[in-house]
């Protein structure tokens, strides 16, 4: 669920939903980690707001990590390789490796957060694919997280 300042992806989920996709959002839990859980409705009844201010489905319904396919990974900053800045909690960097191998990690940003390069470390994860409003470029080099 998009933060203010990020993509808004509610039409992309509510047609997935509409077509009968299994859509997650991830749920912050206070020890750090971070589990997707189905969001079933945008409805606002259906949302409440958690304590970092992102919408959160009110049903905390968990969605097998194993069952992911494509995961819409946001950020401050991406480059070419890959490499993301975050907001500094870590939720992505650990929840990413979790992720079955063939599953298909996606930035989803502005074309002002691609830039020339993202400082990283050896626990922070990496995306496959790089989306903007001028299209989809795979990261290179393409490869797990």
């Amino acid at each position: 669920m998009p933060l203010a300042s990020e993509v808004d992806l509610r039409p992309l989920l509510a047609e997935a939903i509409a077509r009968g996709v299994t859509v997650a959002v991830p749920v912050s839990d206070p020890d750090g980690s971070m589990r997707p859980c189905r969001l079933a409705s945008l409805e606002p009844a259906h949302l409440e707001t958690d304590g970092m201010g992102i919408a959160v489905p009110k049903r905390r319904e968990p969605v097998a990590v194993a069952s992911i396919e494509v995961v819409l990974v946001p950020g401050i900053a991406f480059d070419a390789q890959g490499r993301r800045l975050g907001r500094g909690g870590g939720f992505y960097d650990r929840f990413l490796p979790s992720l079955p191998r063939e599953a298909a990690t996606v930035a989803v940003c502005f074309g002002a957060q691609r830039v020339e390069s993202v400082p990283a470390g050896p626990t922070d994860a990496r995306v496959e694919w790089i989306a903007n409003g001028t299209g989809v470029v795979a990261a290179q080099p393409v490869s797990p997280i």
